[in-house]
């Protein structure tokens, strides 16, 4: 095997602009898909990371009736109250809800010292915080204490953290001041990390559910309410909850029983389902371009394997004519492919991981302004060291089987038409 090696790296010396082109077709085809793959991989993270949203959660806000029913006419705006949320909780009725959160919301003036813009208030319950998947910067989220007492507790966002104190300030350092909203003042007592993709000209903040319900006086009215679930999996399953659901609101608000505009169900679950198709597809489209740029790298190395051959037909007659066996020509050839596919091969994998990192580093997590609002579309572009060692153990046995059809033909040389040959 060492005799074997030994002519093999002699003949690559002797060819070396060829033996470079070929590596180089090898090296290139592998570094395209693992780099191909990181880029698409940064972006379809940035798509699912935007989603801001737990999975296993359902959005339901107030309509219009659709039908006259009862003496009212049709188009009678129908808001949520207490027993909406109440039955929810019923475990005998809906014993897949889990957390609910009922929400307000009300636009009005926010107030810090010199800084003043319109402000869109939610209020909300402590839950909202998992259910929405809201990250906290700094503080705390609401809790249950805020509700109970009405507290004039405020949340609010990165973003116009940062535009009450300027950029480059600690946006911390907000935490434990008061503000004005409206005409109150309220204590702020968390900091989130803003949602960048809104691109909302007004500041967005999260004040207790009870609070915000009292001050502006909404009494039982309820426009929206948002909950987790478990063991609702199926559009089946979904589409039973909502008629049951459905039924209900319908019942307690007296429209007709079936009338489908009252509610509009937004299930996360569904949603992100439909996200997961269209990644599955973006990505089976990258591994196939990726597999193409693979196929371009093989065909060189068998066009060179056969070009060897060719060169090579008196030296498999001389190796012949003295004892040589067809099989270690067949041999012979193979390894040489085999040798050429891995170095090249490895060292277009290395490449592709460090152009994932360059990209890491110079791409990813950085906001773009797209006009009406700020969004992240490049993070985390990796590919897994197992995945790129896979691709090149593909690559490998790829060049082995390209590089058999040459060897073959080699095999078959006759001795006397291989002396034949012109050198």
């Amino acid at each position: 095997m060492r005799d074997t090696f030994h002519e093999i790296f002699s003949t690559l010396r002797q060819n070396k602009l060829r033996t470079a082109l070929t590596g180089f077709s090898v090296a290139w085809g592998i570094f395209l898909l693992i780099a191909l793959l990181g880029a698409g991989n940064g972006v379809l993270n940035a798509l699912l990371g935007n989603t801001g949203m737990m999975d296993t959660s359902m959005s339901m806000s107030s309509g219009y009736t659709d039908k006259a029913y009862a003496g009212y006419q049709k188009g009678r705006y129908i808001s949520f109250n207490s027993k909406d949320v109440d039955i929810l909780h019923d475990e005998s009725i809906f014993e897949m809800v889990d957390d609910v959160s009922p929400t307000l919301s009300q636009f009005d003036s926010l107030y810090v010292g010199d800084y003043y813009t319109n402000c869109y208030m939610t209020g909300a319950y402590p839950v909202l915080k998992d259910i929405n998947k809201i990250e906290m910067v700094s503080g705390r989220f609401l809790n249950s204490t805020d509700i109970k007492e009405n507290r004039k507790s405020i949340v609010i966002g990165s973003l116009d953290a940062e535009s009450i104190l300027g950029k480059g300030n600690n946006v911390s350092s907000l935490v434990g001041t008061w503000v004005r909203l409206g005409q109150f003042s309220y204590k702020v007592v968390g900091i989130f990390k803003s949602d960048e993709s809104m691109g909302a000209s007004y500041a967005t903040v999260y004040v207790p559910f009870t609070t915000l319900s009292t001050i502006y006086m909404k009494g039982n009215d309820i426009p929206r309410i948002l909950f987790s679930f478990h063991g609702m999996e199926t559009e089946e399953e979904s589409d039973a909850f909502e008629a049951k659901y459905l039924k209900f609101v319908n019942n307690n608000h007296f429209t007709a029983p079936d009338d489908t505009g009252t509610v509009y169900f937004w299930n996360r679950l569904q949603s992100s389902r439909q996200i997961g198709k269209v990644v599955k597809i973006i990505r089976t489209a990258l591994w196939i371009l990726g597999l193409l740029c693979l196929i371009s790298g093989i065909v060189g190395i068998s066009n060179i394997m056969l070009i060897t051959v060719k060169e090579r037909t008196h030296e498999f007659g001389i190796r012949k004519a003295i004892g040589a066996k067809p099989a270690s020509i067949m041999k012979l050839i193979i390894t040489e492919s085999v040798v050429i596919t891995a170095f090249f091969g490895y060292l277009g994998m290395i490449l592709g991981l460090v152009a994932n990192q360059v990209m890491d580093v110079t791409m990813s997590d950085k906001p773009i302004d797209a006009g009406i609002a700020q969004v992240t579309m490049f993070v985390n572009p990796y590919v897994g060291v197992d995945v790129a060692v896979k691709a090149t153990i593909l690559l490998i046995v790829a060049g082995t089987l390209a590089g058999m059809i040459p060897a073959w033909k080699a095999s078959k040389v006759k001795p006397i038409e291989a002396l034949r040959a012109e050198r």
